[in-house]
């Protein structure tokens, strides 16, 4: 249970729950960061904070402390602090609104959210804390939330402000958490990367000056995640200090680690200030992003682990049955047809598929991607008759029937375009710069957003929809709204965001059972923002299984496995050709969502023998494939781009050891690793076959099976059995009849 604890004397506040502690103390009217780390019962301050000025020190009433080195919890720039600012405004004498000072505080029930709009973590038990802050001229409030989420080791951030007075402000600046070490003795971790290439990790140690990680694309990636790690030194995948930071946020971002002339270091993370302003009216709010902080003492995998029952438990819709899907996309292009999906109908059913998607082709005037997007209404040639036929074709079967969307997406040759060209992303005066032959709509329009509200909800109802395949394939250029005056051009990325947020919330609260898959020509989108409104994420357009499991391996620092969707593709595969064993193809498309690329019809008897066997083995073990436990492990002897994962139920009862081989070495190994997760007491049997302790596996290791050539894949399960030597095997679920 989460509690936060005040005492007046010191004007403490302690943030706490069973593993985790948050403390904030005001000194001389200033916010400072005390600690964060393991839970204190008590805190009584033995690690002092330096009372003393250096050179060139600026005076101020926070004597004997400086500014300069104190660890503040929100602070500006020009006020003594020359560090990267978490927030600035200017006043009405377009000059900088100086250092806010401790005014009062609240502390309510559950997580208050301080706008509808926004994404915000569930949190229906424990308390929040809202502190205020105004500038010494009564002009500027701002009031800092603090939430920790259950019994997790997390602790949520978010920031409001208001004008106080007559005139309007300008923000430009506007982080949602600002974190304040005195030391840099850590690691920064990073996701970057590319379309196709997403997911990249890169570890590199603090040094003197910044590191920033920033979006402007009007996306969050897959240039930059918005999500970072602070790690010790030493510290790896099972052991050591490590703090992760994350934003519930898919628009323009920046985060920045600094390094100061002190050796202090601090981390800032929130909206980015490039193309940012906001007129703060008077009176009226502004509301950053939540952003999320986690703290463990116990590796890099515990800390996955803490953000995997985050997002799965506390940010993203309902839990539900994600469903194995056949999707046409790599099938036909945009060639797609009733006729074409039908045929496919009885061979994708007796493969085990539950679902079948319609991918891009089927509105009217798309035969490339120069066709008219905006207008969403079935071609009359590939679908003579509409799409319910296809949908009552696979609800008569009990199959689920799917459509992709790219609504935020207008182009110049639709019927929309030409009644509301003023409803595209546009600078005034200039010729447009296309990407992928289309536009942006302007969702910060609320026009826009009813629009759409009305179009996708009138096309998931008439064609019962059961599934949407959201898109979105370009980034921004020439953000301008038609409709925003000259000063408010900077809230166009804001708004958008927030105007994204409200069209897929209504169809949320629309259509509850509604299945909607988050896409960003892959995974350029994925984020704890779309996390809120998706319920699974195309993890990449490289569906190479290989590649893609590396690109999953990423992810998995902060995202669960109910997040990704990894399809059985073609072999060589269509992006770079390479020529993967079927037994691969197959084994490393079970994690997480699975389903099919290939058309049912035009696969070997062999592929479907295999497919249809890995879609068994997937129903038997839908709840740890799609929901379980992810933890990362290290093979002796690794060999380039492998990749192995533990995933296991919570109980520790069942486990899957999946291995992607790589590019094995020339010199032949036994390849043994440490299971690390599995309960020591307990006696698991390894394939049906052989039982060992969890402690022997954890500590003494299994050997892998032996990979058979480059690119190949294992996958190993773990039972717990009761006694030696019982054995125990589940209906479809015995992975030694696999055919492949």
């Amino acid at each position: 249970m989460a509690n936060i604890e005040y005492d007046p004397q010191r004007q403490l506040f302690h943030l706490h729950n069973a593993t985790f502690s948050y403390i904030i103390q005001v000194i001389r009217g200033y916010l400072v960061k005390r600690y964060c780390g393991p839970a204190l019962e008590q805190f009584s301050g033995t690690a002092k904070l330096e009372d003393f000025s250096h050179a060139f020190n600026i005076q101020n009433d926070a004597a004997p402390f400086s500014l300069t080195t104190l660890p503040l919890e929100y602070s500006t720039l020009m006020g003594g602090d020359y560090r990267t600012p978490a927030y600035a405004v200017r006043n009405a004498h377009g000059q900088l609104i100086g250092n806010l000072k401790f005014h009062d505080f609240q502390i309510l029930a559950g997580n208050e959210n301080f706008n509808g709009t926004l994404p915000t973590a569930r949190t229906p038990h424990g308390q929040t804390l809202i502190i205020t802050m105004h500038d010494e001229t009564d002009t500027l409030a701002v009031h800092l939330k603090y939430t920790i989420v259950g019994d997790l080791p997390v602790l949520l951030k978010q920031v409001a402000y208001r004008n106080l007075s007559d005139n309007t402000l300008t923000i430009t600046h506007a982080a949602s958490l600002q974190l304040d070490f005195d030391d840099h003795a850590y690691d920064l971790i990073t996701l970057t990367g590319a379309h196709l290439s997403e997911a990249s990790v890169t570890r590199q140690p603090l040094t003197p000056g910044k590191k920033s990680i920033a979006s402007n694309y009007g996306a969050s990636g897959p240039q930059g995640v918005p999500a970072t790690i602070l790690a010790a030194p030493a510290t790896d995948d099972f052991a050591g200090e490590a703090l992760g930071v994350t934003l519930l946020w898919s628009g323009n971002f920046n985060y920045t680690a600094q390094v100061d002339q002190f050796g202090n270091s601090r981390l800032v993370m929130g909206l980015n200030p490039e193309l940012f302003s906001w007129q703060l009216k008077p009176g009226k709010p502004f509301v950053t992003p939540e952003a999320a902080v986690a703290y463990t003492t116990k590796g890099l995998n515990d800390l996955s682990h803490i953000f995997h029952q985050f997002f799965a438990n506390h940010v993203m819709p309902v839990p539900r049955r994600n469903l194995i899907e056949y999707n046409t996309w790599e099938s036909t292009y945009f060639d797609v047809s009733e006729a074409k999906v039908l045929a496919e109908i009885p061979k994708a059913e007796a493969l085990g598929v539950e679902l079948i998607v319609v991918d891009d082709g089927w509105f009217k005037n798309r035969p490339n991607d120069a066709g008219q997007l905006g207008d969403w209404v079935p071609d009359p040639v590939k679908f003579p008759r509409g799409l319910r036929p296809v949908a009552d074709a696979l609800h008569a079967r009990g199959l689920a029937f799917g459509l992709w969307v790219e609504p935020e997406m207008i182009s110049e040759n639709s019927e929309l375009y030409a009644a509301h060209p003023d409803w595209a992303m546009q600078y005034v005066g200039q010729k447009p710069l296309r990407s992928r032959n289309q536009l942006v709509l302007d969702l910060s329009q609320r026009i826009v957003q009813d629009h759409l509200i009305a179009v996708l909800t009138d096309l998931v109802r008439t064609n019962h929809i059961d599934y949407l395949k959201w898109d979105y394939n370009r980034h921004f250029s020439q953000p301008g709204s038609p409709v925003l005056p000259p000063d408010q051009q900077g809230e166009v990325g804001y708004r958008y965001t927030r105007g994204l947020y409200r069209v897929l919330k209504t169809l949320r609260d629309t259509f509850p059972k509604l299945i909607i898959e988050n896409c960003s020509s892959g995974g350029g989108r994925l984020d704890g923002g779309m996390l809120a409104y998706t319920d699974q994420t195309w993890t990449s357009d490289f569906t190479d299984p290989v590649y893609r499991m590396k690109i999953m391996n990423g992810f998995s620092l902060f995202f669960p496995l109910k997040t990704f969707v990894s399809h059985f593709t073609m072999s060589p595969n269509l992006q770079d050709s390479r020529v993967t064993p079927l037994r691969t193809r197959a084994l490393l498309s079970l994690v997480g969502v699975t389903g099919i690329e290939c058309p049912p019809s035009q696969l070997s008897p062999a592929e479907a023998a295999a497919v249809k066997a890995s879609f068994a083995f997937y129903k038997a073990n839908r709840a740890e494939l799609q929901n379980g436990s992810l933890y990362r492990l290290h093979p002796s002897h690794p060999n380039q781009d492998q990749v192995c994962w533990l995933i296991t139920d919570e109980a520790k009862t069942k486990a899957i050891v999946l291995t992607s081989a790589g590019v094995i070495a020339p010199i032949p190994h036994y390849q043994h690793v440490l299971l690390h997760y599995l309960r020591p007491t307990m006696s698991y049997q390894i394939n049906d076959k052989k039982t060992a302790t969890g402690a022997e596996l954890n500590f003494a290791g299994v050997t892998l099976p032996l990979a058979h050539g480059d690119f190949s894949a294992t996958l190993m399960t773990l039972q717990a059995v009761s006694h030696l030597p019982q054995t125990t095997t589940q209906a479809n679920g015995d992975i030694a009849k696999l055919p492949f």
